[in-house]
């Protein structure tokens, strides 16, 4: 990039709606002016944001060095009206240190892609410090045993694909693969925005943690070359086993489901649900069935939406079918090492016996499946 030469904005907006079932106005932005600092290389980027709900949203920025072919531009270093948080408003202003993410480079072909989006992506839901008793009666989820953990908090609903796709439009990441065997059918991941993200892999769904640990300024949970987790960081993470057992039951105790111990019709989404909302499936295997939008149906008693059925979701453990007898009491974070790792809840496609509290699945982590989500804590 020549320090004399102006950065010439092409401009993409994104905008999500952020459910099914509101008359939510996605952002928009206008008027993009970018010009770069001959002084110091810094780029200004210069734009107005509007959203005519009043929400707060994102604003990421993307840098192509070939005329918006691609957007690998290594830039990281932004500051002002860029992130999360952001107000409507004219005049908005963004800083990127280009001098620092790409030195001594120079062309004529510089173009910048504004994504903005009112998606809740770090909507988050308490779950108190306490004491309650994990287990059910399958073969490898016994002995039943009492469990402290501390507070922690938990995402509403699976993560979407509008989030996701902010995750992979922000990095360079691939779209999920789609139209295959175990795979989800082909648009479902750019038309149905508000549906739980599917076929991803567990190595996915933490380097999104990370992300988004970054993106809200905390520290990464994990190591994406050795893929350990440290649980001392205060970034986002999968859920634990013993955090996701817990969040499911709501405060109920020793219940079979979330509601309780009558077995499931409508409360969730499996095999079995002919409820009001089945028009709004996404049609998997051509007969109609598959997920429902991720903040759909009933909340459990701590205010999360399809925590069983709808998708699985991916947990941070190792999986040992004897772990509960060798379980630590306080804040278990599973076995130290396995082949496979746990996911829980059940599906659009299981039947009852997998949308118990106490269910427990497990598969490879390089796994990516149609029933497969996951999502995150803190």
């Amino acid at each position: 990039m020549r320090n004399k030469n102006l950065l010439i904005a092409m401009l993409i907006i994104f905008g999500f709606c952020q459910s099914a079932f509101s008359q939510n106005r996605v952002p928009f932005i206008d008027t993009v002016m970018v010009h770069q600092n001959i002084d110091n290389l810094q780029v200004e980027i210069n734009y107005h944001l509007f959203d005519l709900d009043q929400d707060t949203m994102m604003v990421l920025v993307k840098v192509s060095s070939d005329g918006g072919n691609t957007f690998t531009v290594p830039a990281v270093s932004f500051s002002g009206d860029y992130g999360l948080g952001i107000l409507s408003g004219a005049n908005k202003k963004i800083i990127w240190d280009a001098a620092t993410d790409y030195p001594e480079q120079y062309g004529e072909n510089y173009r910048v892609k504004l994504i903005a989006s009112d998606a809740r992506i770090t909507a988050i839901k308490p779950v108190p410090a306490d004491t309650f008793l994990m287990g059910g009666s399958g073969a490898d989820n016994q002995p039943k045993h009492d469990v402290y953990l501390d507070y922690f908090e938990i995402s509403p609903h699976a993560v979407t694909n509008e989030e996701y796709k902010l995750f992979c439009d922000a990095t360079n990441r691939a779209y999920p693969e789609e139209g295959g065997s175990y795979q989800a059918p082909i648009g479902y991941f750019a038309n149905y925005g508000s549906y739980p993200v599917v076929g991803v892999s567990w190595y996915d769904a933490i380097a999104y943690c990370n992300w988004l640990s970054q993106l809200k300024g905390l520290e990464p949970c994990y190591d994406l070359q050795t893929w350990s987790y440290d649980a001392t960081k205060n970034g986002y993470h999968l859920p634990s086993e013993a955090q996701w057992e817990k969040a499911v039951r709501g405060n109920l105790v020793e219940k079979i489901y979330p509601w309780g111990d009558t077995a499931p019709t409508n409360q969730c989404n499996f095999t079995g649900y002919n409820g009001s909302l089945r028009y709004l499936m996404a049609n998997f295997d051509g007969q109609g069935n598959g997920p429902l939008p991720a903040d759909s149906l009933i909340a459990n008693g701590y205010g999360l939406k399809n925590i069983v059925g709808n998708v699985w979701e991916w947990c941070n453990d190792w999986y040992n079918d004897e772990y509960y007898s060798i379980s630590p009491l306080i804040n278990p974070l599973g076995p130290e090492t396995g082949s496979e790792r746990v996911y829980r809840g059940g599906a659009w496609n299981t039947n009852e016996s997998n949308v118990t509290c106490a269910f427990r699945s497990r598969k490879d982590p390089n796994r990516k499946r149609y029933d497969i989500g996951f999502r995150v804590a803190r």
